[in-house]
């Protein structure tokens, strides 16, 4: 049991974020609305949030890189304990302005970024304690994280319903205070090589190295620049076109909550199904059948727009595949980045696949206006299948089916570098 507690300990704490990051996600605006009933406010604090996001998934990984994934992902989730739980302590007690309010959504943004890329660089070290295989111990965090993501919603919404937005966020807190507690006594400091040049090279030098090693990683690039593609026409799927069919087809919010439902259930029944089977599965062949059926059916089921329970049989079908995806890429990316570019490198990936998500949602919108809502799902959705055809036309990505060891460490130059272990 000792040797699986770390394992545990990141799974738990993982499921705790996810699903506290999904009632922060309803309870603050509820809040803020409920407070100050302005609809420009709320849109500004969410938009801040996620503004500290992005911000923080682009310069985390250095971080990580150079103090340990532990201690990041401790104080990153104490900080946003810190930022959820003043919220509502100073609305009780000595008010809180909008400006303070303003700038505790931004530390919110920021704290979730590193301490979700610190939880992924440690999971490799647990995995191998635990003498679990990786497709497994990744599909059992990918199973968490969806988990908590699908709970985390309804249970924020109902408790809402009953205590109110502040104390939601008190709850919150505590859950990622538990997960970071969690952290920080039964996982231990992850072993990472060193690396001469690493004390000595800027911060700033750090954040292009990371480019440089996904430019020189010709799959990791690949899978970069696709997975980021991808992630934008689905956002623009959910984020737009999805309640517009609500509201001009369906004429019907239930179903579109339905949907997005659907879509949490079928990515977690997949993540199980791959921990289940993924070891005895052809790598490429797998994340190619499970790419293909994640995306254009989506689209297509849509614009058939067939009856309600088809539609929402359709849709967790179809989501089945998106299970297996990270898992997949996760055992890669753990297989082509040395562990003491890790960091820098997950969280380079991680920039990629959200940075192009407001290009999906303005492209959504525009082909909305343009040509109506049913051409404009056809055009995402063929668009879609496009991207998704990559992994079978492009040779590439045949190097998924080749494991490469990480012993030494490789330069963007592709020159080999020998390293250390030693502990954060």
């Amino acid at each position: 049991m000792r040797r699986r507690a770390p394992l545990l300990a990141i799974l738990t704490a993982s499921g705790l974020s996810a699903a506290g990051s999904a009632m922060t996600l309803i309870a603050i605006p509820w809040f803020v609305l409920d407070s100050t009933g302005s609809g420009a406010r709320t849109g500004l604090i969410a938009a801040l949030e996620t503004l500290g996001l992005l911000l923080s998934v682009a310069l985390a990984g250095p971080l990580v890189d150079r103090y340990g994934a532990r201690i990041v992902s401790v104080l990153a989730d104490l900080g946003t304990v810190v930022a959820v739980a003043a919220i509502p302590v100073a609305h009780l007690s000595t008010g809180l302005s909008f400006t303070a309010l303003a700038a505790l959504a931004f530390g919110i943004g920021l704290g979730r970024a590193p301490a979700r890329t610190a939880k992924s660089v440690l999971l490799p070290q647990a995995i191998d304690a635990a003498g679990a295989s990786v497709e497994r111990g990744t599909s059992a965090q990918e199973g968490v994280q969806r988990l908590g993501d699908l709970l985390g919603a309804p249970t924020g919404g109902a408790l809402i319903a009953v205590l109110g937005a502040a104390p939601v966020l008190l709850i919150d807190a505590g859950a990622i205070l538990g997960g970071a507690l969690l952290v920080g006594v039964l996982v231990p400091a992850a072993a990472r090589p060193g690396n001469a040049s690493t004390g000595v090279r800027g911060y700033l030098g750090d954040l292009r190295d990371s480019m440089r090693r996904l430019r020189a990683d010709r799959l990791l690039l690949a899978v970069g620049v696709v997975v980021a593609a991808t992630n934008a026409l689905l956002v623009g799927l959910a984020s737009v076109l999805l309640p517009a069919y609500g509201a001009l087809v369906w004429h019907n919010s239930a179903l579109v909550g339905a949907a997005i439902a659907a879509v949490g259930v079928g990515g977690l029944l997949g993540a199980v199904l791959y921990g289940w089977l993924g070891a005895r599965l052809p790598r490429r062949l797998t994340f190619v059948v499970c790419y293909l059926l994640c995306g254009p059916p989506m689209f297509a089921a849509l614009a058939l727009n067939p009856h309600p329970v088809l539609l929402l049989v359709l849709v967790v079908v179809s989501s089945l595949g998106s299970g297996p995806l990270n898992p997949i890429l996760a055992g890669v990316k753990y297989e082509r980045v040395p562990v003491e570019f890790r960091g820098r490198v997950f969280a380079a990936l991680t920039t990629m696949a959200l940075a192009a998500m407001p290009l999906g949602t303005l492209l959504a919108g525009v082909l909305l206006d343009l040509v109506g809502l049913r051409p404009a799902v056809l055009v995402m959705g063929g668009l879609c299948l496009l991207a998704t055809l990559c992994p079978v036309v492009f040779p590439v990505w045949r190097e998924l089916d080749r494991p490469v060891s990480t012993a030494t460490s490789t330069s963007p130059n592709e020159s080999s570098v020998s390293t250390q272990i030693y502990a954060e």
